[in-house]
Parts: C-alpha cells; sequence; structure tokens
C-alpha cells in the first residue's frame, strides 16, 4: 500500500456555495448528453443505508426514471454490515453494479485497483466544480485518479434519547467523557438494571468499539491516533494500556450495554428494543445518521450532543469529513447513462429535496442550496456541523481501516471486554500483532 497523508480543509457549510479553484467541465457540457437517446438501459445501483435512506434514494431513482423512461435502475440495498465484503466479491468476479456508493475508508483496498472506476475527473458528464475540492482530493481520489464523487459532508457526535436522560436527571447539553460515563453509568445501572447510558457495537471496519473508543480516546486523551501515517504504531504501552482499561470498565461497570447484545444491531441501533424503549442513553454516529435515530423516537425525544473525549485529555476536536462517494463501474455497458445519473442525483435540487439529509448535508453547492432555501436541514445536523467545524480533527491514519488491520484491533478490544486480556496485555498484544500486520500490508 503507497503512503499518502491526507489532511483535510473544510470551509463552513454555510459558506459551500461559494466554492473556487475546483476542476472539471463546465455545466453546459454536461448537458450535450441524453440519456433518451441511449435506448432502453438497464442499471444496478447498490448503497447501504437506513430503511429511510434507502426510500428517500428510490424516490429519487423514481423522478430519474420519469424524466426519462426508457431507464431503468434496479437498487441493491442493505445495511452496512456485510456491504464492504460483498462488493469486494462482486468486484473481484466482475459481478458488480454499474453504481456503488463507496467509503473513503475502503480507499486502501483500491490502490492498485483504481481503474475498476471512471475517473470523474476526465468524464464531461460530470462538472467537478460543484464538489468540495478538499473532499475530492482527500477522500475520492486514489492513485490521482477521483474514483466518486462526495456524496456528503459529515461530522461525529452523540445520538441522545432524552427519554433515558429526563428519566435519570441527565442533561443533553453535558459533553461527556469516558471517565465520567463509567462512573455515572455505572450508578444508574446498578440502581436500574435495565437501563445502560451507552450503546455501541463490536463493529465493522469503520466503526465500534476499536475506532469510536480505543482510538477515540488515545487522540482525545494524547493528542495522536494510535497509528501514523508512515504506518507505525505511535501510541505507547502505557497509553494503550489506559484506553483498554477505560474501554473494559465501560463494560464491567455496567455503563454500556453487553456488547454481545448492542452488537445484535451492527449499523442499525436505532432499531436496539432498549433504545427504542428509553432504556439506552446515547449512541455515538456520524451526522448521516441523525434522521433514522430521530425517527426512531416521539417527536421532541430526540437530541445531539458532542462526541466523548478523554478526562483531562490534549484536545476536544471533533471528526469531520466526506466519508461517502458514489463511483461509478468502469466494466458498466452503459457508461455513459450510469456516469449521467451519477452527476444528476448529486447535483439536481430536485433530486437534492427528495434525497434530503439521510446521508448528512450534500457536498455539492447546488443540491446544498436546494435544501438549505427550502429550510430542510435539521438543526441537530447544523449543530452537529457546527461542532466539527469550530474543531475538526486530524484525519485518521487509512492504515487503520485496512481490513486485516481493523480486524485484529477489533479482536483485541473484543477479548479486553469479554475479560479474556487485561489492559496491558491487550498493549503488549496489539503492538507486536497489529504492527506486525501493518508491515505484512504495507
Amino acid at each position: 500500500m503507497k503512503k499518502r497523508i491526507f489532511s483535510v480543509v473544510f470551509v463552513t457549510l454555510l459558506l459551500v456555495t461559494v466554492l473556487s479553484g475546483f476542476s472539471g467541465v463546465s455545466q453546459s457540457d454536461t448537458q450535450t448528453f441524453s440519456p433518451a437517446d441511449a435506448g432502453n438501459v438497464t442499471l444496478r445501483f447498490a448503497w447501504w443505508g437506513s430503511d429511510a435512506r434507502h426510500e428517500a434514494t428510490l424516490a429519487a431513482i423514481d423522478l430519474y426514471t420519469e424524466l426519462y423512461p426508457n431507464i431503468t435502475i434496479e437498487g441493491e440495498y442493505q445495511g452496512y454490515d456485510g456491504y464492504q465484503q460483498k462488493l469486494m466479491t462482486q468486484l473481484a468476479g466482475g459481478t458488480e453494479p454499474d453504481l456503488m456508493q463507496l467509503d473513503y475508508y475502503w480507499n486502501p483496498e483500491w490502490e492498485g485497483q483504481e481503474d475498476l472506476f471512471v475517473n470523474m475527473a476526465e468524464t464531461p458528464l460530470v462538472d467537478l466544480s460543484l464538489f468540495n475540492q478538499s473532499s475530492i482530493d482527500n477522500f475520492m481520489t486514489v492513485n490521482g485518479k477521483v474514483i466518486g464523487l462526495p456524496m456528503n459532508s459529515s461530522g461525529f457526535g452523540t445520538m441522545i434519547n432524552k427519554v433515558f436522560f429526563d428519566k435519570h436527571g441527565l442533561s443533553v447539553d453535558t459533553v461527556w467523557t469516558w471517565e465520567d460515563m463509567i462512573e455515572a453509568g455505572g450508578k444508574i445501572n446498578a440502581e436500574n438494571p435495565n437501563d445502560y447510558l451507552f450503546a455501541i457495537e463490536s463493529g465493522t471496519t469503520t466503526g465500534g468499539i476499536s475506532p469510536f473508543i480505543l482510538n477515540a480516546y488515545v487522540y482525545s486523551k494524547y493528542g495522536h491516533y494510535w497509528a501514523d501515517d508512515n504506518g507505525k504504531i505511535v501510541a505507547t504501552k502505557e497509553e494503550l494500556t489506559v484506553a483498554f482499561d477505560v474501554l473494559q470498565k465501560l463494560f464491567t461497570s455496567g455503563a454500556a450495554q453487553p456488547l454481545g447484545e448492542a452488537s445484535l444491531f451492527t449499523g442499525q441501533m436505532e432499531q436496539n428494543p432498549k433504545w427504542i424503549n428509553g432504556e439506552i442513553g446515547f449512541t455515538v454516529d456520524w451526522t448521516a445518521t441523525v434522521g433514522k435515530y430521530k425517527a426512531s423516537l416521539p417527536e421532541g425525544q430526540f437530541a445531539v450532543g458532542q462526541p466523548p473525549f478523554g478526562k483531562d485529555g490534549d484536545n476536544e476536536e471533533i471528526r469531520l469529513v466526506a466519508g461517502m462517494g458514489l463511483g461509478v463501474s468502469a466494466r458498466s455497458k452503459n457508461l455513459e447513462v450510469a456516469t449521467h445519473f451519477a452527476n444528476w442525483l448529486l447535483s439536481d435540487p430536485d433530486a437534492a429535496l427528495l434525497l434530503g439529509t439521510q446521508r448528512s448535508v450534500p457536498n455539492n453547492s447546488q443540491a446544498f442550496k436546494a435544501l438549505e432555501d427550502a429550510g430542510t436541514i435539521d438543526p441537530e445536523i447544523s449543530q452537529m456541523l457546527a461542532w466539527a467545524e469550530a474543531a475538526p480533527a486530524a484525519p485518521v491514519p487509512l492504515i487503520e481501516f485496512n481490513s486485516e488491520v481493523s480486524d485484529i484491533a477489533k479482536d483485541i478490544c473484543e477479548q479486553v471486554v469479554y475479560g479474556n486480556l487485561t489492559p496491558e496485555q491487550a498493549a503488549d498484544k496489539f503492538l507486536t500483532d497489529v504492527q506486525a500486520k501493518i508491515d505484512e500490508v504495507n
């Protein structure tokens, strides 16, 4: 894997319509091709998400096929869990869909395989000037090729169940530390054994206990991630031991729902009965998921907050990414139509109104303006983005999201949670096993 340093430069989203300095063709050039002239075409489009995202995306597809009745678009949608594995298998076998929602965390997987995707910087059917250039450079570019269009801008934070908070006299304005969560959550669970302050799944490549607790704690407590951009573990044994101790106590104290129970709802925590019934206080997630959490609770019972930090730590920076991309297979038999649809889906104002904020706010300036003018951006999303924009965290080194590396990190975290490793043993194992795997894949 070639090493790259990803730096994130974001402008205030309220000024996203004043973007400049982009490459790409003009909007007028994208009008020279019409899908109406392509004959009867069927496209496959794969994405992950919640039911609300599925419905919004299907509505946009319906609008496109109304405009172009000769085009049929078959949606292939599911939850996040298992999506990457399915897509990788399809790409390896040459059976991938024409259009694919991508996660920038997978960029290391495409090193040397970037030609599998249409280079969006070289097609006259896409107007890159409508997208944030830093998002294209930092999240959608692999070996100099733009493998997809950025679909969103997303901030990180907590999804809060106000029923739980009101029941236990907690304030939604609290900025939690992991240590305070252990103390307060342990007391709540001791008095109310069915109630848990926090819930999180074991995780996938990009989420769960390893990136959202272990790495988040190391970063906020010590001011660096556990790895650097050169593929070396920079967290010390002492730092990792402290982080693993916090991870273990979060569960042994009763502050967090048992990991095995929460992991039944990987990528779908809003469907956890304890969340719905007001027996879970909060979880951590991205602005792209606000809609599904908000819809799962009675009106007025949802709130957002800043993510937890390490007590007396070095920083309280918040992650801000343009993580979702829309790629087109270079092997599609209908390249022009697929690329036209990708550009339309992310640029057209009517499509934007149908998609709403199911993937957080759109990265495309024209689509963003349509939502802004319509007043349809959830205040919770605006608040989370404002927090992240005020103190954006450095990008996480992508080596941490290599599937083989992250699997080992997750396994060690699980062993700590289940009591099979002490925090000190876990730190030793992490330093040897994870570094060995990094050296192997680098």
